[in-house]
């Protein structure tokens, strides 16, 4: 039975070609609609979790500021009076979290400039750069965004304010030493900005794995003029910097341990640095982790995917009236067939089947076929914006259903009222 519905739907519809066509039409544009922004908004939403993942889901952020009660942004703040970490606490969180804490970065941002060799030509052979002072835990809460490929980062004994060592990009190396990193090692540079003019030695080569943020990508800037940043001992940079709160430690980065429970440890890591403050402090202490950052990106991304995904369901909406339309024009013309059927016997179900079948063909094929537009309209919206494509299977499959469900809803009430037919004046219509 149900495959004779089945190829006697096909048959309708090749006899109704352009009719069945328009019919389909708005359940493929809603269908289409749906599958390309869930597909543009997967791609995003994976392809922030593949950048945020960068800088380690097991990094957390820490910093210390007025509580939310106790600020006045009226009220310019005393030098001070800035909310600061104290050597004191930073060495009891260690002490109190060895087994959980895996490294401390602290950094302090220097200058913006230019980094040339000694005996170079400063307009030909130059490299732009950002010195920023950092500790050694620096290298290790950053290893996936700045790992080491050759040489070291700094030593305990190189992070005096007179220790001019320094840690480079492979960027630089490559303006500067033809990109030999080991040819590198152990040549001095000159650092010259609105602020120093120094010369270091590089004692390590750091891997750029954040180059499209400080300026490639942008058709203004060549490839050679990027920004990478010159890490040099923090006590170094604090010392040649001239702002007086340049060695103020407001915030830091923590690196848990493999196999801690991050989300449990940033609380127990807040509440401890909290003790250590006096009751009556006007500070509060914030812990904020990657996956936080991660989780309410994607929260953001799916809920304006969702609202926008909304706008295509009202295309589903009026395509399913539209089949509902056309099923009832169609059991209006084939008033006779019906009586006829049931003239020879034909049960109820039997008509209702026949005509939901039908119904279901046309919302599957116009659903397949927004589909395949959909998919294609995605991977086009996607190449435009390069970024890589990722197709949701749930939102194909959530499109199949969905144009099943629209057959069955939209197609029931004119099937329905087919087989309540009366044979007789089924048979004495005249149309």
């Amino acid at each position: 039975m149900l495959i004779e519905n089945v190829r006697i739907a096909f048959a309708s519809m090749a006899a109704n070609k352009l009719r069945t066509f328009l019919t389909m039409l708005g359940i493929i544009i809603g269908i289409a609609a749906v599958i390309t922004i869930m597909t543009v908004g997967n791609s995003i939403t994976r392809q922030n979790e593949k950048d945020m993942s960068v800088f380690g889901v097991n990094t957390m952020n820490v910093y210390m500021w007025f509580r939310e009660d106790a600020q006045n942004e009226e009220v310019t703040v005393p030098g001070d009076m800035i909310p600061k970490f104290t050597q004191d606490m930073m060495t009891k969180m260690v002490n109190h979290f060895r087994d959980e804490i895996e490294a401390v970065s602290v950094t302090v941002w220097l200058d913006d400039g230019r980094a040339t060799l000694p005996d170079g030509d400063e307009e030909k052979q130059y490299a732009n750069v950002s010195v920023q002072g950092a500790n050694p835990g620096y290298f290790t809460v950053n290893k996936a965004t700045n790992p080491i490929i050759e040489g070291r980062a700094f030593s305990k004994d190189s992070l005096g304010k007179d220790d001019y060592d320094c840690v480079v990009s492979d960027r630089l190396v490559k303006n500067l030493f033809d990109g030999d990193a080991k040819k590198a090692l152990g040549k001095k540079i000159n650092i010259r900005t609105n602020k120093l003019d120094n010369a270091y030695t590089i004692v390590g080569v750091y891997k750029d794995a954040l180059s499209s943020m400080n300026g490639m990508g942008d058709p203004t800037v060549s490839e050679k003029d990027v920004t990478t940043a010159v890490m040099v001992p923090f006590q170094n940079a604090v010392s040649l910097s001239e702002d007086p709160n340049a060695s103020t430690l407001q915030n830091f980065d923590v690196s848990a341990k493999a196999g801690t429970d991050v989300m449990s440890f940033s609380t127990d890591l807040q509440s401890y640095l909290q003790s250590l403050l006096p009751e009556d402090s006007q500070y509060e202490i914030n812990v904020y982790t990657n996956q936080e950052m991660i989780e309410e990106t994607r929260k953001t991304l799916q809920q304006l995917t969702l609202a926008v995904t909304a706008i295509g369901a009202i295309a589903l909406l009026v395509g399913g009236i539209g089949v509902m339309n056309i099923m009832t024009v169609s059991i209006t013309e084939r008033t006779r067939e019906i009586g006829t059927r049931k003239a020879l016997g034909a049960p109820r179900r039997a008509i209702r089947g026949q005509f939901i079948t039908e119904a279901v063909i046309m919302s599957i094929t116009g659903g397949l076929i927004g589909t395949v537009l959909g998919v294609l309209a995605g991977f086009v919206a996607c190449h435009v914006i390069k970024m890589p494509m990722y197709v949701s299977l749930q939102s194909i499959l959530v499109s199949f259903l969905f144009s099943f469900g629209i057959g069955v809803f939209f197609g029931f009430y004119p099937a329905n009222k087919a087989s309540k037919m009366d044979p007789i004046d089924a048979l004495r219509y005249d149309s």
